[in-house]
């Protein structure tokens, strides 16, 4: 699940800008400003808070998130076009393997886009990808075989502000040892949930009634004492891998080993950084590094603040094939997986993203297959960038609007 990083100021970049401009070759969980603003599951700089309230407008109640666009309006969908790219095919094909699960029926019709009709879609842009042998066979089939849809965006014209975020890597432990003593848990038995959709009904212990899942204070008193998966060296840390979902994490011993979102006690989030700031425990951009030296300054007023937030995230080892998993439960790919707000938008499909990264012009193909705490409206979608310092970095300088674009086949299976 995606935690979106992005800078103190969002640079504003027209459509029409993006088009002009040449764009480069691309090859190819920490978002900050989810971490700082709002949760998410799975450079340093976020979003001020100011600035993401215009991009977070809700979608009004009955409003469609998506709006078809005639071809004369399509994005300039072979850009780069390469023959089968293969991060590209290779995302394409987890969506496949995700909407063979019956389960994934579930998260239909949305948009008026049924599960037979996204699952034909994403089968056949692959297969364009493979047989097409340019960009401009692959427009035409494009054009002759799909309609395109806008997000509506923020304004009503299709303005979405592109975070992004990567992977966390951090220290951690097996066993209670000098500083680490921080746990983070495995999902507890008492957690019940739905079976198909995931939604957290409540917590039951053996023999008695199901009631409402404790809270992050309480499950932090010993409720979870047994469950203890890996140790961190504070409690900032560890809360970091709660906001991000998943980690990457390096063992005293040389090892490397690797946690998944095990599910969460299903409360509200509420930010660490507005608290923070609100209190001023920082002052100037909330950053990572802003929040780990208001850490080191006053520790016991950091952690007051970290458990106002009653969200509570349980985790699962996991190995280097699976990690790291985005919210559909498989590996996300770096820059071809896209978290987006998942009770307006279509699960698994294929997305058209124009933007910038870096500074400059990112307009590619990728898939939506990822969602998190900040992501929750039209005008929002997070950029899964990779793993390591380079990716933390450029997720951190994220922050650039753009369009965002779905693509359906015209001909809904029956």
């Amino acid at each position: 699940m995606s935690i979106p990083l992005g800078r103190s100021s969002v640079r504003r970049t027209h459509p029409s800008v993006v088009r002009s401009l040449k764009p480069m070759r691309h090859t190819v969980l920490i978002a900050l400003s989810a971490l700082i603003f709002s949760g998410c599951q799975s450079a340093e700089k976020a979003p001020e808070e100011d600035l993401l309230g215009k991009y977070e407008r809700p979608l009004p109640a009955g409003a469609p998130a998506l709006r078809k666009v005639p071809t004369s309006q399509w994005p300039k969908v072979d850009t780069n076009f390469r023959r089968n790219p293969t991060d590209l095919v290779k995302a394409g094909k987890r969506s496949l393997a995700w909407f063979d699960k019956k389960s994934t029926t579930n998260h239909f019709p949305i948009e008026g886009i049924s599960h037979a009709h996204a699952k034909a879609s994403v089968e056949r842009l692959l297969q364009l990808l493979r047989t097409s042998r340019s960009g401009e066979a692959f427009t035409r089939a494009l054009r002759r075989d799909f309609d395109c849809y806008m997000s509506i965006g923020c304004d009503d014209e299709g303005t979405v502000l592109f975070t992004g975020y990567c992977s966390l890597e951090l220290d951690a432990r097996r066993q209670p040892s000098g500083a680490f003593r921080y746990p983070v848990y495995a999902r507890p038995d008492a957690l019940k949930t739905n079976r198909i959709t995931g939604e957290v009904l409540g917590w039951q212990l053996e023999g008695q009634d199901l009631v409402p899942a404790p809270d992050r204070a309480a499950l932090e008193s010993g409720l979870l004492r047994g469950t203890e998966l890996f140790y961190f060296d504070s409690p900032l840390e560890a809360f970091l891998v709660h906001v991000n979902g998943s980690a990457r994490l390096r063992l005293g011993d040389g090892a490397i080993t690797y946690l998944g979102f095990g599910g969460t006690n299903g409360r509200e989030y509420t930010s660490l950084g507005r608290t923070i700031k609100a209190q001023g425990l920082v002052r100037g951009p909330v950053t990572i590094e802003a929040i780990r030296k208001a850490y080191r300054r006053n520790p016991a007023a950091v952690t007051r603040a970290m458990r106002q937030n009653e969200r509570f995230v349980f985790f699962r080892e996991t190995d280097a094939e699976g990690w790291p998993s985005g919210s559909l439960g498989f590996q996300v790919e770096p820059k071809r997986s896209l978290a987006t707000d998942k009770s307006i938008f279509p699960r698994g499909g294929f997305v058209f993203v124009e933007t910038l990264v870096n500074g400059e012009p990112f307009a590619q193909w990728m898939l939506d297959q990822d969602t998190g705490g900040a992501i929750r409206a039209p005008g929002r979608a997070d950029l899964y960038l990779g793993a390591g310092n380079r990716a933390t970095a450029l997720a951190g300088e994220q922050a650039e609007e753009g369009q965002l674009y779905y693509f359906f086949l015209k001909d809904a299976p029956r």
